[in-house]
């Protein structure tokens, strides 16, 4: 789980879709809201980001929010293999999608 250092205390980060490429990155403080019925962590610092993936909303939000100042500091687990994977794949897909029209061009030539 990552963590981030608000105001030098040490908290978690939540990250939750909003739509389809929409995050939420939010900064647990570990205290309640107090104007909630129901007790629920109170999230002081929250940034809306768009990204492909959970762990890029998280690293970009989390990067975003220590170049602003609102945080010190952050930790992160390291990117899951698969996710690095699909993406390769993916820009090989792309690839090899771009050379496919290029090579009927010049058959047609």
């Amino acid at each position: 789980m990552a963590k981030a250092t608000w105001e030098g205390k040490e908290c978690n980060v939540r990250v939750d879709s909003d739509l389809e490429s929409n995050w939420s990155v939010s900064i647990l403080s570990g205290e309640f809201d107090p104007v909630s019925l129901i007790k629920r962590p109170a999230a002081p610092i929250v940034m809306k980001v768009r990204a492909k993936s959970r762990w890029l909303a998280l690293d970009t939000g989390l990067r975003a929010l220590k170049a602003q100042g609102k945080i010190t500091d952050y930790t992160i687990e390291p990117r899951p293999a698969e996710e690095i994977a699909a993406e390769e794949a993916e820009k090989a897909r792309k690839k090899a999608a771009r050379a496919a029209p290029a090579e009927e061009e010049e058959s047609d030539a």
